[in-house]
């Protein structure tokens, strides 16, 4: 039950992705990332799990920098090496290459498995496609991942290629990606973050537990005074009690919205209160209307924690200067 639970969460999980991509709808965070170290992380995911056991796993990498979102190369490196395990016979082997080429950053992934002629091969990316299947072969899925990865790959500006020499010969993955320079390394050696932002008294409405517990402890971390509500009801009447200077609301919410809870806060006591919409759509459209519904700021989930801190710095810079303002006008007066 573990393993066919497993099995469908990623099939749900690729599924809503492919779709995502087909609406435009898929957000990307793009910034200088190592493909080489997203390599080596994935495998070493693969052998903490035991996966690769039954294969050798030969990897050949240089630090590749390219500018993509890093979730989404760990989701593509993952996607093929996984296609490779699955495909490729116990006592086989997997050959992984990652390293620059001209501009581009090259991840290449060739096995010693089931190989594809070339009716198959011209189809290996078509969505819900499946080449011939043995019925030793326990493992499948249902012509998702490879869909995926292309679009992914695509997204990216790069491209991918796939080879065989035909059935039972193996095959090879090609994926090439916009180079970029690596990232500054004037960072203090002791990986120092930047200072912690002031204490500031803050609502999360969130109806969905893990995620309310992950940003809460974030937020504590960074040493905030944090409430938190489930739902749009509690979650009006939490900022009308606590009077925070900001409160982050989900667009989700169940009955209530994230929309119609700002509406009713700007109608009432926390008309005052900097209103963060968190939602998991982040189009020009989802970011006007998030603005035009009262909230001060539209950030797409999840939140990173230096994005974060940055929303709650540049807020209290902003108060910082208005209060500097109005001593002004007061000694003037």
């Amino acid at each position: 039950m573990r393993r066919q639970l497993k099995n469908l969460t990623q099939l749900i999980d690729d599924l809503v992705d492919v779709s995502r991509i087909t609406t435009g709808k898929i957000t990307m965070t793009r910034s200088p990332v190592n493909l080489k170290e997203s390599v080596m992380r994935c495998v070493e995911a693969f052998n903490a799990a035991g996966s690769n056991k039954a294969h050798s796993v030969q990897i050949q990498s240089r630090d590749t920098w390219i500018h993509a979102d890093s979730v989404r190369i760990d989701q593509i490196v993952t996607n093929l090496v996984e296609n490779a395990r699955k495909y490729t016979p116990p006592g086989g082997s997997i050959r992984i290459r990652v390293e620059p080429e001209g501009s581009d950053g090259v991840f290449e992934i060739e096995d010693t498995g089931a190989g594809m002629a070339s009716d198959v091969l011209a189809h290996a990316f078509d969505l819900f496609f499946q080449g011939k299947r043995s019925p030793d072969r326990a493992e499948g899925g249902l012509g998702i991942g490879l869909t995926l990865v292309r679009q992914l790959v695509e997204l990216h500006g790069g491209s991918i290629l796939a080879g065989s020499p035909g059935e039972g010969r193996g095959s090879r993955f090609t994926a090439r990606f916009p180079g970029c320079a690596p990232p500054m390394s004037d960072v203090a050696p002791t990986g120092a973050r930047e200072p912690r932002t002031g204490r500031s008294r803050i609502v999360i409405v969130e109806d969905n537990d893990d995620a309310r517990d992950m940003l809460k402890a974030l937020l504590a971390l960074e040493g905030h005074e944090v409430y938190e509500a489930p739902d749009g009801p509690s979650g009006i009447e939490m900022v009308e009690t606590v009077d925070p200077e900001i409160a982050f609301i989900d667009l989700g919410l169940p009955g209530i919205d994230g929309y119609e809870v700002t509406r009713r806060l700007r109608a009432g006591r926390g008309k005052d209160v900097f209103l963060v919409a968190l939602s998991g759509y982040g189009q020009p459209e989802d970011r006007r209307r998030a603005i035009e519904a009262g909230f001060n700021m539209h950030v797409v989930k999840p939140i990173d924690p230096d994005r974060l801190a940055g929303v709650i710095r540049s807020l209290q810079e902003r108060r910082l200067g208005e209060l500097a303002r109005e001593t002004l006008d007061g000694a003037s007066g």
